[in-house]
């Protein structure tokens, strides 16, 4: 929670730091700086959105007069507005701490109630739904300092006043009435200032006039004709040097306009070129800079770290990452705004990503060193989702570790899957999107499109890193087999949230005497997954994801002393008439001899009745036939192999009976885990569960149901059993007679 006194020693501790104590901040720095600024500037109780959903802004006339050196704000605002639902008034939200004086609708005072921080106001006749009217409310007070969204203080040696507005989240009505919220965007807003002659008045849009007024005054003129929402409309007043550059952006000439201070003119000046060429970088993967035909521009303020106000992002001083990253937000928070706050990583990842993008791009030698730094961060807990699972705690929305970086990371990952070329294609189709662009989205909307350019199916990923939890911790074996190396990939995770996350591992493969090497990337997509892959040389080393594209901690590389051992991956039993079939596929075979077939009448005592040749490739198929009689009264099968050098691997269990005639009992599966089918075929019309008992005679308790369905099935819970070999005693069909079938449980 903000407090006054936080505020003000923040505010100190900024001035003492000085502009030279800023050169720059890395990405991380700029997320802490950011995420500390909204958990300082809000409280839980602040979190309320008031304004009803029955009417639709279209667009804001704010009328205000300030004076950067007396904390107080006095004006009129008129939202123009469309209803959507018929009645006979509408509520915005603003503060109590602010008085309203009157609220007029076609010149003539309507009636009002402003309690709990939101306005109700009642019109002067009901409005069915498409009528547009608009209302003007007078007001004047001093916002109120819990939020810090109105900020009155100093800067320089001179002390001269300052004054700055800073509303994200849900500062807005802290200053004026507004809808604030994440769902009505208004199409465009004038801004008139009334201030001091003295100073200059920075806001959104474009800088249509400067006209005095009486009593030595100003009143400045912005006029913005761009969808905006609320929390983005932000004002700044104060003795500031105006310095005017332009950029080239697709065949447009746009303005950018420097609001500092006199004492850091050089320092802001020296950063305008970082800013016009990251803006021509990101024009250039993501489509023109989203409000070109009015401005971009810097106004000066003195929070530690900066805010994406539309056209005019307010920043602490000209560091490079932080130029970037604020930049970044006029097409990822401003063009296309997230829904909800459980989305913000669509406004701060982006952001965070596209400062990645600036300072990869100009300084390359950096790139391992911050990606692995900001890994680092993201994993020094086993816990945590990009998805904001609780938006009543705002240190939670701006998270520093989840909604900056490993929203930042997460796109990492999404582009080292898809390619780059693919990746940015569907972004770009994405924030450019007609029913999106200049409006709300969500995290849906931003999958979609990446499956549309990809045509992959990305639920699997956002399941496991947007709302999933943690990341995996890999443990890969390694054998050099001549040119050739074997490679076996198991992974744990931090969090339980996620059994599995699918993905492709890069690793290089080296040899440190001929200085060769090869990337090799494995589709990783279950547990103990088995490759070879032909490198061309003998490795001596392997390094994981030499590039850092993935979310991962404490890997391990082990190197074997010998070849991988073979694993099986399938093991399955069928009829094909009075014949069994058995099919089993394994990870490799290079260094298998043989396959042997076990039969069993009771899962306990095996004996071999088959034997397979190894094919001595990878990742092969087998089969074996038999006839039933061939087994006698067997049932359950396993295969077991044998390594060339002795060890061996057995299958699992299973169980098929190829013998059956119309009456018997059928069991499926067999072996089960925990819900046993029991079916009767043929002219049976009635299937009774009796008892359960083990190979000693011990009875269980029969759990469910025990009389057959009209289909003839009972569904048999025997998640109670211990593992072992069971009989099922049934009693079947009209006459009667009982029937003993065996299971296993495993």
């Amino acid at each position: 929670m903000r407090t006054p006194f936080l505020l003000f020693f923040l505010l100190l501790v900024v001035r003492a730091m000085g502009q030279e104590s800023f050169a720059d901040f890395s990405t991380s720095d700029i997320a802490v700086l950011e995420s500390r600024s909204a958990g300082l500037r809000l409280n839980a109780s602040g979190l309320r959105v008031l304004a009803s959903n029955n009417f639709d802004v279209k667009y804001y006339r704010c009328e205000w007069e300030v004076d950067p050196a007396v904390n107080n704000i006095k004006g009129a605002v008129t939202p123009y507005f469309v209803m959507t639902t018929a009645g006979n008034s509408i509520t915005l939200d603003l503060s109590n701490a602010l008085t309203v004086s009157s609220v007029q609708q076609h010149g003539s005072n309507v009636a009002f109630t402003h309690t709990g921080d939101a306005l109700m106001i009642t019109l002067q006749s009901p409005l069915g739904v498409g009528t547009k009217d608009s209302v003007t409310i007078s007001y004047e007070g001093t916002p109120p300092p819990t939020n810090a969204a109105f900020v009155v203080t100093t800067h320089g040696a001179s002390a001269t006043p300052v004054l700055w507005t800073l509303s994200e989240p849900y500062g807005s009505r802290d200053w004026w009435p507004c809808k604030n919220g994440l769902d009505d965007k208004a199409d465009s807003l004038d801004i008139y200032i009334t201030h001091p002659a003295a100073y200059k008045a920075a806001s959104n849009g474009l800088l249509k006039s400067e006209t005095a007024v009486a009593g030595s005054k100003t009143r400045t003129h912005w006029k913005h004709r761009y969808a905006i929402a609320s929390y983005l409309v932000a004002i700044a007043v104060t003795n500031y040097n105006v310095l005017d550059n332009s950029v080239m952006i697709g065949g447009t000439n746009v303005p950018f306009k420097t609001y500092c201070y006199p004492e850091s003119q050089a320092t802001f000046q020296g950063g305008v070129q970082n800013a016009l060429n990251a803006m021509v970088q990101f024009s250039n993967l993501f489509g023109d800079y989203p409000f070109k035909n009015e401005k971009y521009g810097h106004v000066q303020f003195g929070w530690g770290g900066g805010m994406e106000h539309q056209t005019c992002s307010f920043m602490v001083n000209m560091a490079e990452t932080l130029i970037a990253h604020e930049l970044g937000h006029q097409w990822f928070g401003d063009k296309v705004t997230c829904g909800s706050w459980e989305d913000i990583w669509l406004n701060e990842g982006f952001a965070t990503h596209l400062a990645s993008i600036y300072s990869e791009a100009k300084y390359p030698a950096n790139t391992k060193t911050t990606r692995t730094n900001e890994i680092n961060t993201i994993t020094s807990q086993p816990g945590g989702s990009v998805w904001v699972d609780n938006v009543s705690d705002v240190n939670r929305i701006f998270s520093n570790r989840l909604s900056y970086l490993k929203g930042s990371h997460l796109l990492y990952m999404l582009r080292w899957i898809l390619g780059d070329a693919t990746f940015f294609t569907g972004v770009s189709n994405y924030i450019n999107d007609p029913s999106l662009a200049y409006g709300y989205v969500t995290t849906a909307n931003l999958k979609s499109h990446l499956e549309a350019a990809s045509g992959k199916n990305l639920t699997y990923f956002f399941d496991q890193w947007f709302t999933g939890q943690g990341y995996p911790s890999y443990q890969v074996e390694w054998y050099p087999a001549g040119n050739a190396v074997q490679v076996k990939l198991n992974q744990t995770q931090s969090h339980a949230s996620v059994s599995f996350f699918q993905l492709p591992v890069p690793l290089l493969f080296r040899n440190a005497n001929t200085n060769e090497q090869k990337l090799v990337v494995l589709n990783n997509i279950s547990n103990g997954q088995f490759f070879i892959e032909n490198l061309g040389f003998e490795a001596t080393e392997v390094i994981f994801d030499p590039d850092v594209w993935l979310i991962t901690r404490n890997n391990t590389l082990t190197k074997t002393s010998g070849p991988l051992p073979v694993v099986f991956t399938e093991f399955n039993a069928e009829c094909r008439g009075n014949n069994a079939r058995l099919s089993w596929a394994t990870t490799e075979e290079v260094n298998a001899d043989y396959f042997e077939i076990l039969g069993s009448s009771d899962a306990r005592n095996w004996e071999a009745i088959g034997q397979v040749a190894a094919a001595g490739n990878s990742k092969e198929r087998n089969e074996y036939f038999f006839t039933a009689e061939a087994v006698l009264n067997r049932s359950y099968y396993r295969i077991k192999e044998y390594d060339k050098d002795g060890k061996t691997q057995e299958t699992r269990v299973v169980t098929v009976d190829c013998d059956v005639e119309s009456g018997n009992v059928l069991l499926a599966p067999n072996p089960v885990q925990s819900v046993l089918q029991v079916t009767i075929p043929g002219p049976y019309k009635t299937l009774k569960l009796v008892a359960i008992t083990d190979v000693s005679g011990k009875k269980y308790a029969l759990n469910g149901s025990q009389t057959a369905d009209l289909k003839g099935k009972i569904q048999l819970n025997v998640s109670h059993l211990p593992a072992g070999l069971y009989v099922l005693t049934v009693r079947a069909g009209n006459a009667g007679e009982l029937r003993n079938v065996k299971f296993l449980k495993e």
